[in-house]
Formats: C-alpha cells, sequence, structure tokens
C-alpha cells in the first residue's frame, strides 16, 4: 500500500543520530581533558612567573638603592670638584651610570614578566571557559541522547523473549550457587589450610619453649607473616564479596582503589576519569555501578586481551554515565547477546542490574576494535 511507512528507516536515521551525538560527546571528552591538562601547564608556569617577578622586584629594590647611593657620591663629588681626583670622579660616574643601565634592564625584565603573566592569567580563564562550556555540552548532549535512544531502548526491551528471561533466572541461581562455592573453596584453600598450619607450628614451638628458645623465635616470626597472608587472603574475600571502601568512602574514591587493584595485578593499565562533582550516591545505585564496571573490567581481563580499559564516569544533576572502553580483540554484540553460553552471562547480568534501576545498558562491540560499555542511571532518593 501507499500509505505504509518503513519504521526501519526511522530506526536508522534515529541511530545514525545517536552514533553522531556519541561521537560528538568523546570529542567533547577529548577537549575537556586536554584542557585540564593545559590549564595544569598554565598554572605551574604561572607560579614559576610569580616567583620570578617577586625576585625581580627585590632586584630593583637593591639597584635603585644602590643607584641613589651612587647619585649621592655623585653630586657630592661634583659640587666639590677641586677635592677628589680625576679617576676618582670618573669612578663615580662610571658606577653610577652602570647602575642606571643596570636598573633599566631589570624594569624591563620585570614589565616583560608582568604583561607575560597577564597573557597566562587571560588564556588560563579562557580555558576554564572552554571546560566549563565542554561539561555544559556534554550535559546536554548526555540528554539528547537519552531521550533520543528512549525509544529505541523500549523496543529492543519488547522483543526480549521469555525463554531468555526465564534463562536469566536460572543462570542467576547457577551463579549465586557458583559465588557460595567460590567463596567456600576459596577459604578452605587459603586462610583455613593456612589457619590450620598455624596451630600445628603454636603446638611445636610449645613443645620447644624450654629447649631452643631461639628456633621459637624464629618460628614465631614465620607464623606472624603466616597470620597477615592469611588476613590478607580474608579481606581480599571480603571486599569480593561486598567492598567495605563503597559505604565508607562512596563509589568514586572505591572505584580508583579497585581499577590500581586491577592494574597491578592483571598487568592491564586502567585508568578512571570523573566529570562532574563528586558526591555520595543511593547505596543501591552506587552498588549497581561498582558492581557492573567490576564485571565489565572482568570481561575485559577474561576475554578482551586488551592492554589498556578507560572508565569514565559523568556525574550530572539528574543522572550517572558511565564509559568503559577497552583496546581488546572486541566480539558480535548481537551474537553474544542471544548466546546461550556461560560465558556470555556476564552481558546479560549487567543489563538486568541496570534496568533493574531504570537504567540502561548500551554494547558497542567491532571485532578487533575494542568494545565500548555504555551505563545511564538516573539517580534515586
Amino acid at each position: 500500500m501507499a500509505n505504509d511507512f518503513d519504521t526501519t528507516i526511522l530506526d536508522k536515521a534515529i541511530s545514525g543520530t545517536l552514533l553522531a551525538i556519541e561521537e560528538g560527546k568523546q570529542q567533547v571528552f577529548e577537549i575537556a581533558e586536554s584542557a585540564r591538562k593545559e590549564r595544569q601547564n598554565l598554572a605551574d608556569e604561572i607560579e614559576i612567573i610569580q616567583r620570578q617577578v617577586q625576585e625581580t622586584i627585590q632586584e630593583v629594590d637593591r639597584l635603585e638603592k644602590e643607584y641613589r647611593q651612587a647619585r649621592r657620591k655623585l653630586v657630592e663629588v661634583s659640587q666639590n670638584f677641586g677635592h677628589y681626583s680625576e679617576t676618582t670622579i670618573k669612578s663615580a660616574y662610571d658606577e653610577a651610570h652602570l647602575l642606571q643601565s643596570q636598573l633599566l634592564v631589570i624594569r624591563e625584565r620585570e614589565e616583560a614578566l608582568r604583561r607575560r603573566r597577564e597573557d597566562l592569567d587571560r588564556r588560563l580563564r579562557n580555558l576554564e571557559a572552554t571546560i566549563q562550556k565542554a561539561e555544559a555540552l556534554v550535559t546536554q548532549l548526555s540528554i539528547a541522547f537519552s531521550y533520543l535512544s528512549g525509544d529505541l531502548q523500549n523496543i529492543g526491551m519488547a522483543l526480549k523473549s521469555a525463554e531468555q528471561r526465564q534463562y536469566l533466572g536460572m543462570r542467576v541461581i547457577q551463579a549465586q550457587e557458583e559465588e557460595r562455592k567460590r567463596v567456600a573453596r576459596e577459604i578452605h584453600d587459603g586462610p583455613a589450610q593456612m589457619m590450620a598450619n598455624v596451630v600445628l607450628r603454636a603446638e611445636i614451638c610449645e613443645r620447644m619453649l624450654d629447649r631452643d628458645v631461639e628456633k621459637v623465635r624464629d618460628e614465631l616470626r614465620e607464623l606472624k607473616e603466616m597470620v597477615r597472608a592469611s588476613l590478607a587472603e580474608v579481606r581480599q574475600i571480603i571486599f569480593d564479596l561486598r567492598p567495605m571502601a563503597l559505604d565508607d568512602l562512596g563509589l568514586v574514591p572505591t572505584l580508583r582503589r579497585y581499577l590500581a587493584s586491577f592494574q597491578d595485578k592483571h598487568q592491564i593499565i586502567a585508568e578512571l576519569k570523573v566529570f562532574g562533582r563528586e558526591k555520595r550516591l543511593n547505596p543501591a545505585l552506587e552498588v549497581a555501578v561498582f558492581r557492573t564496571v567490576q564485571e565489565a573490567l572482568n570481561n575485559i581481563w577474561k576475554h578482551a586481551k586488551a592492554k589498556v580499559a578507560n572508565v569514565k564516569l559523568e556525574l550530572t544533576e539528574k543522572q550517572i554515565t558511565v564509559h568503559i572502553d577497552d583496546d581488546g580483540v572486541g566480539f558480535p554484540v548481537e551474537e553474544a547477546l542471544q548466546s546461550r553460553e556461560a560465558g556470555h552471562f556476564g552481558l546479560l547480568g549487567m543489563q538486568e542490574r541496570i534496568q533493574l534501576l531504570d537504567g540502561k545498558v548500551e554494547f558497542k562491540s567491532t571485532p578487533g576494535k575494542g568494545t565500548r560499555v555504555l551505563i545511564t542511571l538516573p539517580f534515586t532518593e
């Protein structure tokens, strides 16, 4: 029929617009980051020039004082011309002339330094304005992206089959049981075994106490190190279950610690960048974001073969947006989301966790060209 309308054309148009917005947003991120680095460089240079100005002012004061003394000496010689030798008169004139020349040079230097400082101050103010504009533009692009992606996201949600929901529920239960087994195994193989060894060696120390004190002292030192190692393992298990820093410090400091630990442990460069004012969020939202970032980084370590992983947090008045990028091998997104392999359950779990808080998750990846995970969550009281 002539009046039929092909909605795929509209979907493609919206998808193209969303891609352009996302690329533009990334460029604005890079501009803001570059402006921040330049701002720091300018601030450092201004500090150096400020010190040079102070030193120059002190030098000017010293030369002016010496020049006034030389002028007084020259006036005295001129007024009593007959009482001084030609050499003394010439020396007084030369000294006054030299100090006058030095004073002119140092005053010109002071003026040049002041002009340089004013120029840097002006550039610094311009950079501050650029950063503010970039942050405002990022916020506006985020709003536009969220608005345009709303309908497409709803369509995608509507196409989720009951079978996939059932499968996800079964996998959640299985994941819980696997997590319990993992924790039990880690405690049994780690701290429990070590504590049993500590008890055994403590009994040996008790028997040797009256016979070889030095040997007992050495054993106790080793026992102390074993207890410390066991305590570190217990703390790591507790962190994996629930990082205490999330309750005490909040999302951003906890993520910084986690990325530093992730980088040291897996030798993958991991960096966190935060845009907007840091603040405490709803506890459920902080946990959801942390666990999702943790799952994404775990996928990067296990599957991506990446060398670099970047996490960007954008905090606005109404929502939090998280970008997780890597330079790994990538994967076909649609195929992975439809897969029933256990290795792809993490993607579905990330979606489910964020959607429970009315958020959105988007995966962008091309084999051989890395992956991006985009998470958007509205703030809740």
